[in-house]
């Protein structure tokens, strides 16, 4: 089941979330990956986003820790490693 063009609702609200607020967005583009190429592998964009957001996404913020746990390995981080990806090339 897609949601909004995303593999699912989970990995729609982490790239919404990243996409749509300012200082996320600028800590995407600003954020050296450690990579040769310094993009975005989904290892390293699950990694940089259970960094910035261990307790979930503002909307992500009533679950419990086992939902959470639960919410994040539905995350597509292959999804949201080309979104950020995309993000940098502006």
């Amino acid at each position: 089941m897609s949601y909004e063009g995303w593999k699912n609702w989970e990995t729609w609200n982490v790239a919404l979330w990243f996409g749509n607020d300012r200082g996320l967005y600028e800590t995407v583009r600003e954020h050296e990956t450690g990579t040769k190429s310094n993009k975005f592998t989904a290892a390293s964009a699950k990694d940089f986003v259970l960094e910035l957001l261990p307790n979930g996404t503002p909307d992500m913020k009533d679950l419990t820790p086992g939902q959470l746990h639960s919410a994040y390995g539905k995350v597509s981080w292959s999804e949201i490693a080309s979104d950020f990806n995309e993000m940098r090339k502006d």
